[in-house]
């Protein structure tokens, strides 16, 4: 009975109600869209026969209006360290890496940190780079190189707003 109780769980409750192990950032409860499609549609196949079990690390995003975005993915809490890299772009579409104190910042990326390594990821008005961020987070890498991961992100290039 306990055997069946205990299976019943395992593939029947996913989505928002559900806590998982995630093998990369240990236990966890995530409300979220992609978290909710993935997982439910993995408990179906299970339900179904399969034994897959769940690994995805899923993502959130939100529009803050018609040029204002983010996507952001693991564990993206205000207790963690972060280290933020930013970039302007002036009215000419040219992006400057130092702009001055009354400058303001387009995008940019900013990681979560643990035990010295990235664990979350917001991408700041940069599009379509979680895959990226979600090997980052997977790699358990510890470098501290923030400009070079930054690199990784392209807040550099020309506007990837929600508006373009």
């Amino acid at each position: 009975h306990r055997r069946v109780r205990k299976q019943w769980y395992q593939r029947r409750v996913r989505g928002d109600a559900a806590c998982f192990y995630d093998p990369v950032l240990g236990r966890r409860r995530v409300e979220h869209h992609d978290h909710a499609v993935v997982s439910g549609k993995l408990a179906g196949e299970n339900m179904a026969g399969g034994s897959t079990p769940y690994h995805h690390q899923s993502m959130f995003w939100s529009d803050l209006g018609p040029s204002i975005g983010y996507e952001a993915i693991g564990l993206v809490d205000s207790s963690l360290p972060t280290v933020g890299i930013w970039a302007q772009q002036d009215a000419s579409g040219t992006i400057d890496a130092e702009p001055g104190e009354s400058e303001r910042y387009e995008k940019g990326v900013v990681f979560y940190m643990a035990e010295n390594r990235v664990v979350g990821v917001v991408a700041w008005n940069i599009f379509g780079k979680i895959p990226i961020a979600r090997q980052l987070i997977a790699s358990k890498d510890q470098s501290q190189d923030f400009g070079k991961l930054a690199k990784l992100f392209d807040i550099h290039a020309p506007d990837t707003s929600i508006s373009s």
